[in-house]
């Protein structure tokens, strides 16, 4: 005996009594804890047509799944319950409702793209994210076409499936029998048999579907795509509907309002200020690498008469703002000429410096490796590198810092 799916034709139906027909210890991986239980009628709809399966309760048991197996409505609970036992079923709703409602908005884009330019749907998902304690956060469908189509002509077919929104058209499920079947046009991904089942928004799409439908397109409320891009030879597409659409547009309100008062402009403007801040931002920063190049180019300057007025091996120099781009070329530029360890301190914070250091690739008596060891002792340094060029941080004044290298 087929189970009775209550939700092929009433997708409103939230509690149902049922009879226990079967339940056996479950082998499929992953539920060995598992009982596989049939029922004489569900309103629970199985995973399936890129759309997992209702959630809800036996009782006071949860479902942990919904397949169908050989043709049968399978639940899989944790609970043994005896053939023959009476129990009520119970599922979520308002979870169903926002899946109808994301799942019949797909219907109805890929019906207007397939009545435009004759492209079929070849992938479906619906996404899901949730929140840490398992509720949903956000649905949004994902699917494919087989053919490219542009942002105008997008834009053209979610006006049109809004136009159908409000129009208030049915959507309504019908069962029908092969002969019936050949007479009527309809989208499919695959090539149905039996048990075809039709999901029809009137006037706008016949499309074959497994899942629960709403009763009128007015219940999708609001549909939005919200992404798409060129995806093996057609286009994926991401829509979001219903409730799922208006809690993405009062996110995007909220985060547009924020962006106009950061950007002092109005609404329908971000776009546009946010151009000429960026104009602005790029001037700044090619400003800022002008002015650090010739800040760079008068401490080397600095730095080649330090070298040729010290004449310990170890040139110390300190140059609190600078970066350690500007650092590595201040002991570039100068390193070659000079047989010495030349010791950059910059970015000074408190009696925090970073530093780089280079040598003289004649200077084969010092050992880096060996001076950076003697830095971490005395110096409470943190880094390290090759014999070439050590880098890192200190923590000490420069007092300190210049008596230690004077002691070298």
């Amino acid at each position: 005996m087929k189970t009775l799916k209550i939700f092929d034709t009433d997708a409103f139906v939230d509690t149902n009594e049922a009879t226990i027909l079967t339940c056996e210890k479950s082998n499929k991986e992953g539920y060995e804890d598992c009982y596989e239980v049939i029922t004489d009628s569900t309103i629970f709809a199985p995973e399936g047509g890129g759309q997992k399966c209702d959630e809800g309760f036996f009782e006071d048991a949860p479902v942990k799944d919904v397949q169908e197996i050989n043709g049968e409505i399978v639940h899989f609970l944790e609970n043994e319950i005896k053939a023959g036992t009476k129990v009520l079923q119970k599922i979520d709703m308002n979870l169903r409702f926002r899946r109808m409602q994301n799942h019949n908005a797909e219907h109805l884009i890929c019906g207007l793209i397939h009545k435009k330019f004759g492209y079929d749907n070849v992938g479906f998902h619906l996404s899901e994210i949730r929140y840490d304690d398992g509720s949903i956060a956000s649905i949004e469908a994902i699917m494919d076409v087989d053919g490219l189509v542009s942002a105008e002509d997008l834009k053209e077919i979610e006006m049109k499936a809004n136009v159908a929104i409000s129009e208030n058209v049915p959507i309504y499920a019908i069962l029908p029998s092969s002969e019936e079947a050949e007479k009527i046009s309809y989208r499919s991904k695959l090539d149905i048999n039996e048990n075809l089942r039709l999901v029809i928004i009137d006037g706008y799409d016949v499309c074959a579907c497994c899942a629960p439908c709403l009763d009128s397109s007015a219940q999708i409320q609001l549909v939005k795509i919200v992404d798409f891009f060129p995806h093996r030879g057609g286009m994926r597409l991401t829509l979001k509907a219903g409730i799922d659409a208006v809690k993405d547009y009062i996110a995007l309100h909220d985060d547009n309002k924020n962006t106009m008062k950061i950007l002092s402009c109005e609404r329908g403007r971000c776009a546009e200020a946010a151009e000429r801040m960026n104009v602005k931002l790029t001037e700044a920063h090619e400003e800022k690498v002008s002015l650090k190049r010739q800040i760079t180019v008068m401490l080397e300057k600095e730095l080649k008469n330090t070298i040729r007025m010290q004449g310990s091996k170890y040139i110390v120099y300190f140059a609190d703002s600078i970066d350690e781009i500007q650092a590595r070329a201040l002991i570039n530029e100068n390193v070659a000429e000079a047989e010495k360890v030349i010791v950059v301190m910059f970015d000074k914070n408190d009696d925090t410096y970073r530093f780089v250091a280079g040598k003289n690739e004649n200077l084969t008596d010092i050992s880096l490796r060996e001076l950076a060891n003697k830095m971490k002792i005395n110096l409470n340094a943190r880094g390290g590198g090759s014999e070439q060029m050590i880098q890192g941080s200190v923590t000490s004044d420069s007092e300190t810092i210049k008596k230690f290298f004077d002691s070298l």
